[in-house]
């Protein structure tokens, strides 16, 4: 229930808290969107999504607090869209050991049953980059291990130089500037064929400069104005009527999406089955869980597909 919802909530900032660190995804947890995924054996994930007008316009935040018989063990960051999930895996000092890669695997699997992922990333500060927390302890061997590897061509022919030397000189460690190098760039882990549509990529970054430069060149710096419009013209593209059946968080979510659907290249040719879809995605953003929207989202062929398109043009 929501009582208990608020203790795991409460537990989640007391944990960072007395660790004097700081996540806003349970600075801003929702009491409506707490689950507790249980594996056994005293490990447990309190899964924590954000209130909806704090969410982000795409990808959907949460954040795990690691339980080990009901004791605050680590956290985790993960950012979930088209498919896959950037994870921020985190064990709090006292409790690192030998059980972080098998807690580790879980996390996968967790992020795979909460939002269908076949596709994870690792961002370069886990695994070093401007963190010698994590060049220290050799985090980016430690993924490497699970399966995680680099797409730049630099990056994985630092990987082959150091396997090849750990096959010649047992006991061979690479060296802080080898690791800070091979920090540099982002790691992939793919359940499926690799695909270049996940988060990590460029084409997000790239569609917020979209968004900003279409409404800098039509309202200038008249937001009140860009947000009423926009919102109106959406709802005429997509055969919307009226706002009336939607929440306060759905409203405020269709008006951060009302730019992205003026954009969207070919839009108001779709179906009316696809252009029903896109409203109930963006619904979702404002719905209960996030989670829900990041399904919607990714069963959506044809917008995962226009923001692809979207973002390809210069």
């Amino acid at each position: 229930g929501r009582d208990e919802a608020k203790k795991i909530i409460d537990l989640a900032r007391e944990a960072m808290v007395t660790r004097q660190r700081d996540l806003d995804v349970f600075s801003y947890a929702s009491p409506a969107d707490v689950r507790l995924v249980d594996w056994g054996e005293g490990l447990q994930f309190a899964c924590l999504g954000v209130v909806p007008e704090r969410r982000l316009l795409l990808e959907a935040a949460y954040g795990f607090l690691t339980l080990k018989n009901g004791v605050p063990v680590g956290y985790v960051l993960v950012s979930a869209l088209f498919g896959s999930s950037e994870i921020a895996y985190n064990v709090f000092e006292t409790y690192r050991g030998g059980e972080s890669g098998s807690i580790y695997g879980r996390v996968l699997a967790t992020a795979r049953h909460l939002f269908g992922s076949d596709a994870f990333t690792i961002f370069p500060y886990q695994l070093g980059h401007e963190n010698e927390e994590a060049i220290r302890s050799g985090a980016w061997w430690f993924y490497q291990k699970i399966g995680f590897r680099p797409k730049t061509r630099k990056a994985q022919a630092i990987m082959r130089r150091e396997l090849a030397r750990m096959q010649r000189v047992p006991g061979h460690r690479s060296s802080p500037k080898t690791l800070r190098a091979l920090a540099e760039h982002n790691l992939y882990y793919f359940l499926e064929k690799p695909r270049p549509d996940v988060i990590g990529a460029d084409f997000l970054p790239d569609l917020g400069l979209k968004i900003t430069d279409y409404l800098a060149g039509r309202f200038g710096s008249d937001r009140e104005q860009a947000a009423k419009t926009c919102s109106r013209e959406a709802m005429s593209l997509l055969g919307v009527a009226s706002l009336r059946g939607f929440s306060g968080a759905e409203r405020q979510a269709w008006e951060r999406w009302a730019p992205l659907i003026r954009i969207l290249p070919g839009v108001g040719r779709w179906s009316t089955v696809a252009k029903r879809a896109l409203v109930r995605v963006v619904r979702a953003k404002g719905g209960r869980r996030e989670s829900d929207f990041v399904h919607r989202f990714d069963a959506h062929d044809r917008l995962r597909g226009a923001i692809l398109r979207l973002t390809a043009r210069r």
